[in-house]
């Protein structure tokens, strides 16, 4: 798993998750005009407030969670573009890894939780994925296991 910035444990407003879950949405970094168009698609419940962006935008980057991508070349088609430094699923990971009170021990039940909270998911489907999850771990934790027993032998 990658470091975790400290600012990146920064909790951020709904207008600020509404402009990332635009981002996650879409299959590569979008430009303001493309943003505020995903934005307003609903004219009456826009996802946040048209002259608010700039400042959503810098508030997320100095969270480091959105970086500005600058395309070469001149014109509106190649105007600074936005991603996201993380995935969707880290983002509400990062949450859960941030409150207080949050342990590792937690994990099984929270998994349990968000099952609870899909009735219709493919149980047996996510169960799959979970187990081949944790055979990873596990090979992970015995190559660890072996490599600082090479180690302490040295």
């Amino acid at each position: 798993m990658a470091l975790m910035s400290k600012r990146q444990n920064s909790s951020v407003t709904a207008s600020e998750l509404a402009l990332l879950q635009v981002l996650w949405n879409s299959p590569r970094p979008l430009n303001k005009q493309e943003i505020m168009a995903k934005a307003t698609e609903d004219a009456e419940n826009p996802l946040f407030a048209k002259n608010s962006f700039h400042i959503l935008i810098n508030e997320l980057i100095a969270k480091e969670y959105l970086v500005p991508v600058d395309n070469l070349g001149m014109g509106r088609k190649n105007a600074r573009r936005y991603a996201p430094t993380v995935s969707r699923n880290e983002f509400l990971a990062r949450q859960v890894h941030s409150t207080q009170d949050y342990q590792p021990a937690d994990i099984p039940e929270i998994l349990s939780a968000l099952l609870d909270l899909s009735p219709d998911t493919d149980t047996e489907s996510v169960l799959g994925g979970i187990e081949k999850f944790v055979q990873k771990k596990r090979e992970e934790a015995r190559e660890k296991r072996e490599e600082s027993k090479g180690s302490v032998m040295e």
